[in-house]
């Protein structure tokens, strides 16, 4: 039987991975999982991420709790055929990488992308993406982050699989049974540190009352990313529902939802964002979706501006003259790929780099 270890951390890899360990477990591979915890930061494994693993728990063959150095030890003391490292911190891969060398293993590594691969600090991803060139395979979500990728590294190296993402097959075997109303609501899909500083995300708010103040017909509802604060790869400082309550006079048609954002889409005729996954989801629903550049300086800071391709950057001025730009929604697919295969897709790689020895 051959043996998987997958060492997850935050939910966005869980959500992506999740289904990928159900298809592995029911074609007969061993899965083991490990959550890795975080020293000294705010908890992350909460009762809601524990619940995330309900429907496939019963059928891991085990489930851990570990920090980085337990979790490494635990992959010198077993004969992994893959070890997926399902986390934003890449160091972790050259950890991994250096064990398996010193114990001259020959466990395969793999190593992926969990949403949209942004341009808002080059050097970060670079450096981050040189870290999982160190892996056998990297997923990623669609052709243009692969055109990206192998830009910088070595091809011959590692190989590079244009998957798709998983999360995304659940909102394609959906999408012909949404119940679209014609609703009027604006949805803003809120990130945890996108705008970061107390000040943006005050000017955030306040722009985004002031599109309620000229759209009194619709609902401006505000879609947070936690409910309250958590322990995240960008754990959020500053919650806008927090800032929003703040204020005693604000517009009776804003709003605070933590509605599951697919229920949201029924009732959405417009989507606003800075850069969140979330905003490719509702473009897939033909939504019209804008990522405001506002906060981007002339660095892209936050990645707005990576949409431009799509038509679909937008700054909040234009956005209140209702200057909206025609959105290229034949261009989403170059950035994810949707037919409803990305679990097959990433579960038939694990099982190639598994058996190509």
């Amino acid at each position: 039987m051959k043996r998987v270890l997958f060492i997850i951390q935050f939910d966005s890899f869980i959500k992506t991975l999740t289904p990928v360990i159900k298809n592995l477990i029911e074609d007969d591979y061993q899965c083991d999982v490990v959550l890795l915890k975080k020293r000294f930061k705010k908890k992350w494994i909460t009762d809601e991420i524990l619940n995330l693993f309900n429907p496939i728990k019963a059928k891991i063959n085990s489930f851990l709790e570990l920090y980085q150095s337990d979790a490494i030890q635990m992959i010198c003391d077993n004969r992994y055929d893959l070890i997926v490292s399902g986390t934003s911190n890449t160091r972790l891969i050259i950890s991994i990488k250096n064990q398996l060398n010193k114990k001259l293993m020959k466990s395969k590594i793999a190593s992926g992308y969990v949403g949209a691969l942004l341009n808002n600090n080059f050097e970060s991803f670079k450096k981050g993406l040189i870290r999982r060139s160190e892996s056998d395979l990297i997923w990623v979500p669609g052709i243009d982050a692969k055109d990206m990728i192998l830009k910088i590294i070595d091809k011959n190296k590692t190989k590079v699989v244009v998957t798709g993402l998983p999360r995304f097959d659940e909102l394609y075997n959906l999408k012909n049974n949404f119940n679209m109303t014609n609703e009027n609501n604006i949805i803003f899909f809120e990130q945890p540190t996108f705008p970061e500083s107390k000040k943006e995300r005050i000017e955030l708010v306040n722009q985004l009352m002031h599109l309620a103040h000229l759209r009194p017909e619709s609902k401006v509802i505000i879609k947070p990313r936690f409910s309250k604060k958590v322990g995240h790869a960008h754990r959020p400082k500053y919650l806008l529902q927090d800032i929003i309550n703040n204020y005693k006079n604000k517009p009776p048609n804003i709003l605070i939802s933590n509605d599951d954002i697919y229920t949201l889409f029924e009732k959405c005729s417009l989507a606003l964002t800075i850069s969140s996954t979330a905003g490719l989801e509702s473009l897939l629903m033909k939504i019209p979706t804008y990522f405001i550049n506002d906060f981007c300086g002339k660095t892209n800071k936050y990645g707005s501006n990576d949409f431009i391709n799509l038509n679909a950057t937008i700054s909040f001025s234009h956005l209140f003259k209702n200057e909206l730009p025609t959105i290229n929604y034949n261009k989403v697919k170059d950035f994810v790929r949707f037919d409803g295969n990305n679990t097959a897709r990433l579960t038939n790689a694990f099982k190639e780099l598994i058996n190509n020895d």
